[in-house]
């Protein structure tokens, strides 16, 4: 090989070129398909957010069975995205409003599969909110439980816990509820902290 330095290099590259043409081949087709799958989540996201809103019209009109087959078709279609899981919500709100609570949950529990973190939280909720239709509150408490433990700000957080508390206190486990009233009452400054109070000289008056 020769001293040149220059020349040198090139040599290396002629008799490098078919590895070095295959590995600059291999990211350009990589980048490629990053790109088309960007597009293609895009354009997906961008469907789903035009049917969720033509979806909503026949439930802002009233027309339930007409809103309950419109959103049930972007939740299955769109599921994956933001808008197929508020799809899922709307669904479930729909079907409770006609007083199928069971398949309101079950919807909803088929939407946490695929759930990101910002919806768990409301999905959780509305299983709850379910199973309150139901009067089953023991089950509504588990689930307000979740929906706590999912949620991202602390005043979510405060409020499910509440809501926690009640549905015991329907389901009539009071010493579960004052455990979770004690804890609300010692938050200063924050608005539930009044509310735990009061409940808890509820519980207190009962015994």
């Amino acid at each position: 090989m020769s001293d040149d330095p220059i020349e040198s290099v090139a040599s290396w590259f002629q008799m490098n070129s078919k590895p070095i043409l295959l590995a600059v081949g291999g990211i350009a087709v990589a980048a490629a398909a990053v790109f088309v799958y960007r597009s293609s989540a895009a354009s997906t996201r961008e469907k789903a957010s035009a049917a969720l809103y033509e979806a909503q019209t026949p439930y802002v009109q009233g027309k339930l069975p007409e809103a309950q087959k419109a959103l049930q078709q972007v939740a299955t279609r769109y599921g994956s995205t933001a808008s197929g899981q508020q799809a899922s919500i709307l669904l479930a709100q729909v079907l409770f409003e006609q007083n199928k609570a069971d398949e309101g949950i079950k919807v909803l529990e088929k939407a946490l599969g695929s759930a990101s973190s910002d919806f768990k939280a409301s999905l959780e909720s509305l299983i709850a909110a379910g199973y309150e239709q139901k009067q089953d509150m023991t089950k509504a408490a588990e689930h307000f439980a979740k929906a706590a433990a999912a949620a991202t700000f602390k005043a979510d957080k405060y409020n499910y816990q509440a809501s926690q508390a009640r549905s015991l206190m329907s389901a009539g486990k009071s010493a579960d509820a004052a455990r979770i009233w004690e804890e609300l009452a010692k938050l200063d400054g924050e608005p539930i902290s009044q509310e735990a109070s009061v409940r808890l000289g509820e519980i207190a008056a009962k015994k």
